[in-house]
């Protein structure tokens, strides 16, 4: 019951079909033959390895729900002789050893009952527990003393729950949501500037998650969203943002994965602000997958236009050309109209075309803001000055507007203006980015 608590639209919605290939923009813009339909982009091309795979995650991912494995906890009666007594610990900051044991006892009693089915069954169970939680987390040592004392005792207390927690990695897929909705909200100080510093170590058991091979993607595509919002609510030290860049976009060189676990990890990605890595080659970080989920053609569209949305949203610097980057959400653009006019109407192509808009232009007024490396916002703010973004940025606009609007073909006219122009700047395919 609780995989579907406080989960994005994405995790709520791995596809189980396949689908095909799109087909290449060396087509003409007339109908080609044997277009797959819309609603077969949206899931994985029909590869036998590849719906092996994924009918192997599907069936992990059963298997897992289907885990009764509850943990041992202590008694009733003891929980309740130390519960008192803890919850004042845990506010006054008390770090000695029987504290903090103490605490790792109640700490398991609360959370091992996710490991109950009987007690998962009901989701009020779930809401309350993680509603404790938080509470107490937001009040780890706020009577500790000085800030001095209370990040030292937050530090030791996240370190507590994140043992207590792991435990329950290798559980039921409800034990490990659990958990994964617990560690995500661990912080060990809130600065005076207003900064959240996330708890560390558990950012790298989120990311060891994300890495784990023998973790289904069910379980997966939960951690992606908890980095998301840790990324997005906390301040995360650039070395961790580089590790988190590097577990993405290996996951997205999986080619036999669901598309919403796609779709969450380019969504995790654009939370990252940090342009290019901090240690060793100063690479970039996400523009780099975003380009290689644009260039891999047999992906689903809706996945390309996402890493589309993510050159034009995502973290960048001055050293990064967008000449070539225009070049290739252009192709994206002629690809995606060439099967929009084949079943126009498909709900998903709403998304598809905003965020090709996007790519492009800014959402509202913040976004002409002048603060990379987010900031501004769309291809046309980011390279003001040059051309071939902003040819390619008014006829693939002419492309991304139809696809919101979703009700009609899109005008072969714009087709072939938009291929003549693609045709006319090939070069740009080839020239360095980066």
């Amino acid at each position: 019951m609780i995989f579907l608590l406080g989960l994005p639209e994405q995790a709520l919605l791995l596809a189980q079909d396949a689908t095909a290939a799109p087909a290449s923009t060396s087509v003409t813009t007339e109908s080609p033959a044997a277009v797959p339909s819309q609603e077969q982009q949206d899931v994985q091309p029909p590869d036998q390895n590849c719906l092996k795979k994924i009918t192997e995650q599907q069936a992990l991912t059963r298997s897992i729900r289907a885990l009764s494995n509850p943990l041992t906890r202590i008694p009733d009666p003891q929980f309740l002789q130390l519960k008192r007594p803890v919850a004042t610990g845990v506010q006054s900051g008390a770090t000695g050893a029987a504290d903090l044991e103490n605490l790792k006892l109640v700490l398991e009693h609360r959370l091992f009952q996710a490991t109950d089915a009987t007690f998962v069954a009901n989701p009020d169970n779930v809401k309350n527990l993680l509603n404790e939680m938080d509470r107490e987390i937001r009040s780890a040592g706020s009577q500790a003393g000085n800030a001095q004392r209370t990040k030292s005792y937050r530090q030791k207390y996240c370190d507590v729950v994140l043992s207590v927690a792991k435990k329950m990695f290798d559980n039921s897929l409800d034990a490990r949501s659990v958990a994964i909705q617990v560690i995500k909200e661990l912080y060990t100080n809130k600065t005076a500037a207003g900064l959240t510093e996330n708890h560390s170590e558990s950012m790298a058991a989120l990311i060891g998650l994300l890495k784990d091979p023998e973790q289904p993607d069910s379980v997966k595509v939960i951690t992606a969203a908890a980095i998301a919002y840790v990324l997005s609510s906390m301040s995360v030290i650039p070395q961790e943002q580089d590790s988190i860049s590097d577990a993405v976009a290996f996951e997205l060189d999986r080619s036999c994965t669901e598309v919403a676990y796609q779709m969450q990890l380019v969504d995790t990605l654009l939370k990252i602000n940090k342009p290019r890595k901090s240690v060793g080659v100063a690479e970039t970080t996400v523009m780099r997958t975003f380009v290689k989920l644009l260039d891999r053609r047999e992906r689903p569209l809706q996945v390309r236009c996402r890493a589309a949305y993510g050159v034009g949203q995502g973290a960048y610097d001055a050293k990064i050309d967008f000449d070539p980057l225009a070049w290739k959400v252009a192709s994206l653009a002629l690809d995606a109209s060439v099967f929009f006019n084949q079943a126009p109407g498909n709900p998903a192509w709403q998304q598809c075309g905003a965020d090709l808009f996007f790519a492009f232009r800014h959402a509202d007024r913040d976004g002409l803001t002048k603060q990379p490396p987010m900031l501004p916002q769309g291809m046309m703010n980011r390279a003001p000055t040059s051309v071939p973004v902003k040819e390619s940025g008014e006829l693939a606009l002419k492309i991304a507007v139809p696809l919101v609007v979703n009700n009609a073909r899109i005008p072969q006219a714009d087709q072939v203006a938009l291929k003549a122009w693609i045709d006319t700047n090939k070069a740009l395919a080839d020239k360095a980015w980066e």
